[in-house]
């Protein structure tokens, strides 16, 4: 008897893994579960009491909420459950309602029913919060000011019209009655949320383009001889209260949240405007600017057909554009990493990996991608005097990177004796603070004129 009963509590014990959908999903799913068979069981008992007393009508209501909740029961396990959520949601609203306006024949226990009510606004608040903005903010306020409504006015629908049932000392009851549930809706609200100082980032950071607060800054990249060979667009989020917040903070988080590829198209179209800008009241020569593209925006839909569309618009000459990807682009789909690469190189667009050496590639899965640039993480440059490792791994880089018919970039290059150090390797691309720090456009500009002297 007792491996019987641990059956069956295992069975209901691992009940929410059987539900599909990822947590949040199944949370909501075993919350409509637990509403559809509370429904099947108060409709149940309210029905054979109402029966019993001879208010058939009354009964009736009570069976087609037990059906209701057979329907919300199903739709628990069914497909597209966001479908029916506004459909369970407020049926259950309005089958409360009719509840306390119709059901007058226990007057002993009237204001039990409005519980549901309560339990309507509190559920609602705690597993909507995944849903539209309606069903997790507007519904339970619905949901609240009709449990205030009828608790405070007990308001009934009796001899063909409505029918009150104020408290002599109304303010006194309606305080009572609307403080302690609006406290624990706002404690409600207050748990869920998320205040992470990674959660301001992201809702600020939403808001920071139409806010103008993101800046492109260019820094130069030069050849062994110390001439002016490039720029690449570095982004630069400007808070009006926080001030100049680090990309290395609030990168990620874009990646994470997905916001990376709104601020990506943003970059794109304000670093070929800037390019278009200076083409046209100052000759570029053969200057290029690299663009840094995310894993996620390059395998976006939308990525080749809104950058071609954005190149067009600016009238920019392709072999003037260089784009960078990180190592770890190529975890995800290579077969359609390769083609989108493939497309843009056949138009005369450069591709450069960035901060090689520390991430998920190697040279000979390179070979197989329409790679023009190798750019050797910082981290690695900043080590070559120090560890014979790293030097020899920068070394070696650069010689085979050459071999394979590539160009190598030495990032990071903080002095004229890490300059000479790695040119003297074979390096002959270069950027770093030795030659300059990441310049706003008018500063960049100065570089561009210098440039054509």
């Amino acid at each position: 008897m007792n491996a019987y009963f641990a059956t069956r509590y295992a069975k209901v014990k691992n009940l929410p893994f059987i539900l599909k959908g990822n947590s949040a999903e199944r949370k909501l799913r075993l919350t409509i579960l637990i509403s559809g068979i509370s429904s099947i069981l108060a409709g149940l008992y309210m029905a054979s009491l109402n029966f019993s007393i001879g208010e058939h009508l009354i009964s009736l209501f009570y069976c087609m909420t037990t059906i209701l909740g057979i329907y919300i029961s199903a739709a628990a396990f069914w497909n597209n459950i966001n479908r029916h959520i506004y459909i369970i949601t407020h049926s259950l609203l309005i089958s409360i309602i009719l509840l306390c306006l119709f059901d007058n024949n226990h007057d002993f226990a009237k204001h039990s029913e409005y519980n549901y009510l309560v339990a309507l606004t509190i559920g609602g608040a705690l597993v909507l919060r995944q849903q539209s903005w309606y069903l997790k903010q507007v519904f339970p306020l619905i949901c609240l000011l009709a449990y205030l409504f009828f608790v405070s006015t007990g308001t009934i629908w009796q001899d063909g019209r409505f029918q009150t049932d104020m408290a002599h000392v109304s303010g006194f009851y309606i305080a009572n009655c609307s403080v302690p549930v609006v406290a624990l809706l706002l404690t409600v609200f207050t748990a869920r949320g998320n205040y992470s100082e990674t959660d301001l980032i992201k809702r600020e950071l939403s808001l920071a383009i139409e806010r103008n607060q993101l800046q492109l800054y260019y820094q130069p990249q030069l050849d062994s001889h110390k001439a002016l060979i490039g720029f690449e667009a570095l982004l630069r989020w400007k808070h009006p209260a926080k001030g100049f917040i680090s990309p290395e903070v609030f990168i990620p988080i874009a990646e994470k949240s997905g916001l990376i590829i709104e601020i990506g198209r943003w970059v794109m179209e304000q670093t070929l405007r800037q390019i278009a800008e200076w083409e046209r009241l100052h000759h570029l020569g053969d200057i290029a600017f690299s663009i840094n593209i995310s894993p996620l925006q390059l395998m976006h839909r939308d990525f080749t057909q809104d950058t071609l569309l954005t190149l067009s618009q600016a009238k920019i000459r392709p072999e003037r554009i260089k784009f960078e990807i990180t190592e770890t682009t190529f975890i995800y789909d290579q077969d359609r990493i390769a083609e989108v690469m493939q497309h843009f190189s056949g138009l005369g667009i450069k591709w450069a990996i960035d901060d090689f050496g520390v991430g998920y590639s190697s040279l000979k899965s390179i070979s197989d991608f329409a790679v023009d640039d190798i750019k050797i993480d910082k981290s690695l440059i900043m080590q070559v005097f120090k560890n014979e490792s790293a030097s020899l791994v920068v070394q070696k880089t650069i010689e085979l990177s050459r071999e394979m018919g590539l160009n190598v970039l030495a990032e990071g290059i903080e002095n004229e004796e890490y300059f000479e150090y790695l040119k003297n390797m074979g390096c002959h691309l270069f950027q770093g603070f030795h030659f300059s720090r990441p310049l706003p456009a008018a500063d960049a500009l100065t570089w561009i004129k210098k440039q054509r002297l």
